[in-house]
């Protein structure tokens, strides 16, 4: 995806680059993220594997946007993150859409306490938890509020509530719009600005559990949550993830998130 992505804006960028930046600047400047670019078009592709036309799994949909869209998204995306990091807004535990804070970033610094439990001989169990429909259930009144709450840049504020506002989607089949409607105003997964936005929703996520579980750590990639808890003692170690989940499953229900159960999973790493 990001490979076409890529090559699709590459030539218009060669050929008009100024005139992209100055678009970028403009858009943060007034707050206003264009109608067309707010436009999702899913078109249905028959599968060239099945060969039953009838049935409903011979068909699949993509997502269509504007690439400039995804352009003027990706800019804001850096811009939210660098804000954000200047005001220590996110919690060192929250990863994603962040410099130097990838997946892989997440992935590598587990495994870094895994080895150094060893090290020491200590005993480490981990918690992961994931939200359930995570990017849906953020609803644009309760993000903004969040931004205003943090002093976050006002032309940004202004850019986000117009980004979720009077977004559609149409149905194209063989190149007839079938279907089109308003889309409820959420963040729409899959987008460049979308993972910066989540985290902005969680800003207090992690700090809070740390706070009220004394001993435990948080690690978090977008909607993947892991709580470690290290010491000399097994029991201990499970009783703080146990308070984790309940601190964290109370914390997202006051805020119309719940996590999905059946992806919970827990892992012991012991050292000697």
């Amino acid at each position: 995806m990001d490979k076409w992505f890529c090559q699709a804006v590459r030539l218009p960028w060669e050929w008009e680059k100024m005139r992209i930046v100055e678009l970028e600047k403009v858009v943060v400047r007034t707050g206003q993220h264009t109608a067309v670019w707010k436009q999702v078009s899913r078109v249905v592709i028959r599968k060239l594997e099945k060969d039953n036309n009838t049935k409903l799994n011979v068909y699949r949909s993509n997502s269509l946007l504007s690439c400039m869209g995804k352009v003027v998204e990706k800019v804001v995306a850096e811009l939210l993150a660098g804000e954000a990091d200047r005001r220590g807004l996110l919690s060192d535990g929250q990863n994603g859409r962040r410099q130097r804070r990838s997946a892989i970033d997440a992935a590598a610094i587990m495994v870094d306490r895994a080895h150094m439990v060893r090290r020491n001989g200590q005993i480490s169990g981990v918690l992961l938890m994931d939200s359930k429909a995570a990017f849906p259930s953020v609803g644009r009144g309760r993000l903004i509020h969040t931004m205003r709450d943090k002093w976050m840049n006002g032309d940004i504020r202004r850019w986000r509530a117009s980004f979720l506002t009077d977004r559609t989607v149409k149905i194209v089949i063989k190149g007839n719009v079938v279907k089109q409607q308003t889309v409820e105003p959420c963040i729409p997964q899959g987008l460049p600005v979308s993972l910066i936005l989540f985290a902005i929703k969680m800003i207090w996520f992690i700090n809070w559990v740390e706070k009220m579980v004394a001993g435990a750590e948080g690690l978090s990639f977008v909607h993947d949550v892991r709580w470690v808890a290290t010491g000399n003692n097994i029991n201990q170690d499970v009783g703080r993830l146990e308070a984790c989940a309940r601190v964290s499953i109370d914390w997202v229900e006051r805020r119309e998130l719940e996590f999905n159960t059946t992806k919970t999973k827990r892992a012991l790493v012991i050292g000697r």
